[in-house]
């Protein structure tokens, strides 16, 4: 996947191979009431950059906000979408570089459009550099 911006392209691994057990996996360790096996959907996703976040939009159509799980762990961020009268959740997974901030990451979920905002640490953030001439 490339990560379009106007100024500069660059890459996010995704891990769509290893994401259905990682989410059957925690909703089987989750304890909560009986229900149905969900099968799995990779949602469509948008993703921009700039010098001081990269953002992510991910369209989750009938997702209501108490039905939207975001966890963060080890550089990976899980994000499961579940519709369970449709029997089917949204999931997806992505590997974030060490530039993100993790303790910044805000999430805004509007009209079935997920909408991620990952900051970047300051100190990893492109800055310009002044030469002086002597």
């Amino acid at each position: 996947m490339v990560i379009q911006n106007t100024e500069k392209a660059t890459t996010m691994q995704t891990t769509p191979t290893t994401q259905d057990n990682a989410f059957q996996k925690r909703e089987q360790s989750q304890e909560k009431p009986a229900r149905p096996a969900l099968a799995y959907v990779t949602p469509a996703i948008d993703v921009f950059q700039s010098d001081t976040e990269v953002l992510v939009f991910a369209d989750l159509p009938g997702v209501k906000s108490s039905d939207l799980d975001i966890e963060f762990d080890k550089d990976v961020l899980h994000v499961v979408g579940r519709r369970e009268a449709a029997g089917y959740a949204y999931a997806r997974s992505f590997t974030l570089s060490r530039d993100i901030n993790p303790e910044a990451i805000t999430a805004e979920l509007t009209d079935g459009v997920l909408r991620l905002h990952l900051p970047k640490h300051a100190s990893r953030r492109a800055r310009a550099i002044q030469v002086k001439s002597t």
